[in-house]
């Protein structure tokens, strides 16, 4: 029988989630290929998923308006129906719509095609989505976006591609380079409440990234920078996802989390231990519910597990993260 593991902070002692009513919710049965899920909660408290059920042809989405306890039947997403995709990412902006990007993929028709960003908005909760528009692209590269992303006090969107990192606005559809200009690559870029930028790059900046500073002893979140994550919660705290272990998928989920501004990450978490491999690169995405609670959404594509390979919702309180 498979069991989730939990560990303390600073990993004082080990526990079972069945102790802390800490047990993934199965909400979506995938089928192969890259299932990278994305998440966001909308301002009435829904939480939407997207996820790749079948490899490039079939991105799904499903909602749950009970804080991740229950989940409405997965459906084909719109706009990526007859055609191919590879999964992006879901923002909730200031105004209360959703941003949905995800990623063009080659088509049976035009395989040199290159591969590009396209990006919908949704005005309620998610249910409907307006016409795709691309990001400016360069024709002759490939490029692909897996994080959210970060709205700024202006209204432009920070995002993180793996050819560049651009400050867009989507007001004009122009698009020009994030502070020094530098490419971060497709990691995570986040701004803090205090105005903070941190990269998964390992860098962080306190002035609207015109210049960077080296983190010490931070988290790994850049090799293979498309499956990891980091967020910060309404009080300032940051999280990032690591994926521990050998093998494909690695045997174990953590958060590692910093108190202070992004400026040290001692503090650990581990929040999926099934005891065996993963079998699947688990792309966790979190998401905060309210100001007690955080979710985190998650693939384990293991077959032999109970029901087979599944994505998977877990809710955490946000107490288990303190210092």
């Amino acid at each position: 029988m498979n069991r989730f593991a939990v560990l303390s902070i600073f990993a004082v002692s080990t526990v079972f989630a069945s102790d802390h009513q800490l047990k993934p919710v199965r909400i979506a049965v995938p089928v192969d290929g890259h299932i990278h899920p994305a998440a966001c909660v909308t301002r009435s408290g829904t939480i939407v998923v997207t996820y790749g059920r079948v490899n490039h042809v079939d991105l799904r989405i499903t909602r749950s308006s009970d804080g991740g306890m229950t989940w409405s039947e997965p459906v084909p997403f719109v706009h990526t129906v007859e055609k191919t995709y590879y999964p992006g990412s879901l923002t909730t902006l200031s105004d209360g719509r959703l941003v949905h990007c995800w990623n063009r993929w080659d088509t049976p028709v035009t395989q040199k095609e290159p591969r590009s960003v396209l990006y919908s908005l949704s005005s309620d909760d998610g249910e409907t989505w307006s016409d795709p528009q691309p990001f400016p692209r360069d024709p002759e590269v490939r490029s692909v976006t897996r994080h959210p992303v970060t709205e700024l006090a202006s209204g432009k969107w920070l995002v993180s591609l793996i050819d560049r990192t651009w400050v867009f606005d989507p007001v004009t559809s122009k698009a020009t380079p994030f502070g020094d200009g530098r490419d971060h690559g497709l990691i995570p870029i986040v701004q803090t409440p205090r105005g903070t930028f941190v990269s998964g790059a390992g860098l962080r900046s306190t002035d609207n990234g015109q210049t960077w500073k080296t983190i010490d002893g931070f988290p790994d979140i850049s090799t293979q920078g498309w499956r990891h994550e980091m967020v910060v919660l309404k009080n300032g705290w940051l999280l990032a996802s690591e994926i521990l272990g050998p093998g494909f998928g690695g045997e174990r989920i953590r958060y590692r989390i910093s108190h202070d501004d992004g400026q040290t990450w001692d503090a650990v978490f581990e929040y999926y231990n099934p005891g065996r491999a993963i079998n699947g690169r688990a792309c966790p995405r979190t998401v905060q519910l309210d100001d007690k609670t955080i979710g985190v959404v998650f693939y384990d594509i293991d077959k032999d597990q109970e029901g087979g390979p599944g994505v998977f919702f877990l809710r955490i309180p946000i107490a288990k993260l303190e210092p």
